[in-house]
């Protein structure tokens, strides 16, 4: 970290700028109150930039600036007078600007002087211009401001030397040249593709507007009057600095935003405008392939209609949609991610675009899916069951549909076991599971292992029959598998019983379902198994 030197008697102003820099902590600063304070922090500091006091009561002729010129520290000056005299005291030394003390609002000033000078800092300067006099003033000028100068004395010569340098962050350069006046110069610069875009100060004794007009208009960043006055040398170079500095911050933060950020930007009918490269590197897609395109393209099967239903029916009313989605990758994997979607609006108060903002929860939900999920044979646990099935059935109900409650129970399982052995059963568990999921393959069916050989579906439908028959294929499809059990009469294959509770506006507590569906089973078994009893309305 720089170091920054402080010397004032004033604790006031002291106090003022130190906590003015606290705020950043670009600098490590150190106090002098005294000469001989400041002389003894010098011996001991490499100092990058000091904001002092011009007078001390132990300095009162100048040897403080002495000082801090002799040991060649820049120094932003603070003074409580500024007149004629002054200025000439302060010139005489070189300082990289003078600045009253007398507000905080010019302390801030000198604040911001400083931080300024650690963005500027060997940054490199093109004089353009054919007169040693005005060079000499210039070059003076900027290397007292830390920046590194290099000089053309043509139009010709500074192209050669932008082309060669792409470093190059300044171009002062006369108007009134000889080959190549500062217009055609502008022009030839931004028209290169080297530095095109780098800002330009232009040097004129006309008070033309025409011209001033016709600069602007070609590229022109601003204009200095000849002869040059100083403080205004400084002004125009501190203001186009500080510009330079705030675009720079801006891109940087945009940067690291479209690196990590995962938004997204849609006109009102959902057609991708803009995404960050964030969104590309998790979904897989390049931009171009997903601008112009809708969100459809990373939409997920697993995730339900009705949420997009509800989503856009949020979003449209002009209100902020917050939730969890399952998004699809290019190269057909997942990932989950957190979202918010806001609305934007013109002055009507009319929905001209949405902003989508995301964040990776990929980790999270697989945490959350192991939690769930059945190590085994990857179905849902009776953990979820016990998660989910009361606002299943609720959801049945809004959407005036029936509800259903499936548990089904392998035959003579644990004969099977003591015949073949655990590790055949486990591979009857594993199948009887691929088995279901070929069945229950509706994007609302719910299937879960809920311990041992039972297994449990929670089922959704506009009609009755739809379920019923749902069960049943379930049952043959595990019949179908022929999986050989000597032990499973008559059929001398693996089987299974099913209790299936149909219910359709019914207020119950999903313990009275399941209580009622694990009888049902217990009745299939009674009936000689591989078999389904149905409760229904």
């Amino acid at each position: 970290m720089k170091k920054l030197l402080l010397i004032d008697n004033s604790t006031v102003i002291i106090n003022v700028l130190k906590d003015l820099f606290a705020k950043k902590n670009y600098y490590e600063v150190y106090v002098a109150k005294s000469l001989e304070e400041a002389k003894d922090l010098i011996d001991n500091h490499k100092f990058f930039v000091s904001i002092s006091n011009l007078v001390l009561p132990d300095a009162l002729n100048g040897e403080l600036l002495s000082l801090l010129k002799s040991n060649q520290i820049p120094t932003i000056v603070l003074t409580s007078k500024i007149d004629d005299e002054t200025i000439s005291k302060i010139k005489k030394i070189g300082v990289i600007d003078y600045i009253s003390k007398e507000s905080i609002h010019e302390l801030r000033k000198a604040y911001r002087l400083a931080n300024l000078l650690l963005y500027v800092r060997d940054m490199e300067v093109l004089i353009v211009d054919d007169s040693s006099t005005v060079v000499s003033q210039l070059k003076n000028s900027l290397e007292g401001l830390l920046l590194n100068v290099s000089v053309a004395n043509s139009g010709k010569s500074a192209l050669k030397q932008l082309e060669q340098n792409p470093n190059i962050s300044l171009i002062i350069t006369d108007y009134h040249m000889d080959e190549m006046n500062g217009l055609e110069f502008i022009k030839k610069v931004r028209k290169g593709n080297t530095n095109s875009a780098v800002p330009i100060l232009v040097m004129t004794s006309d008070n033309n507007n025409a011209l001033k007009v016709n600069l602007y208009k070609n590229g022109a960043t601003d204009f200095l009057v000849k002869p040059l006055l100083e403080e205004e040398l400084k002004a125009k170079l501190f203001n186009t600095f500080s510009n330079m500095k705030q675009i720079s911050d801006i891109r940087n933060y945009t940067e690291v935003i479209d690196n990590n950020v995962i938004t997204s930007y849609t006109d009102e009918n959902g057609t991708i405008l803009n995404v960050s490269q964030a969104f590309c590197e998790i979904s897989g897609y390049i931009k171009e392939e997903l601008i112009g395109n809708s969100h459809k393209i990373v939409r997920h099967p697993d995730m339900p209609e009705s949420l997009y239903e509800e989503l856009w029916s949020t979003i449209k009313a002009g209100k902020v949609w917050k939730g969890e989605v399952k998004n699809l990758k290019k190269d057909g994997s997942f990932y989950w991610v957190k979202v918010v979607i806001e609305p934007n609006f013109d002055r009507e108060g009319n929905i001209t675009n949405f902003t989508s903002v995301r964040q990776d929860i990929t980790d999270k939900k697989r945490i959350y899916e192991l939690s769930i999920t059945d190590g085994l044979t990857g179905l849902y646990n009776r953990r979820y069951f016990n998660e989910i099935s009361k606002d299943y059935i609720n959801q049945c109900s809004r959407d005036n549909n029936y509800f259903a409650f499936l548990i089904l129970d392998i035959d003579n399982f644990k004969k099977y076991n003591d015949t073949y052995g655990h590790q055949k059963g486990d591979d009857v568990l594993i199948k009887v599971s691929k088995s279901l999921e070929k069945s229950f393959k509706r994007q609302s069916d719910k299937i879960f292992r809920l311990g041992g050989e039972e297994f449990g579906v929670l089922i959704s439908a506009k009609e009755q029959s739809d379920i019923e028959k749902l069960a049943e294929q379930g049952r043959k499809d595990i019949e179908s598998l022929g999986i050989t059990h000597e032990k499973n009469p008559p059929l001398n294959v693996v089987t299974a019983s099913f209790g299936l509770t149909i219910l359709k506006d019914e207020s119950k507590h999903i313990d009275e379902v399941y209580k009622n569906s694990d009888e049902l089973l217990y009745k299939a078994k009674e009936s000689g198994r591989n078999t389904v009893i149905i409760s229904a309305p």
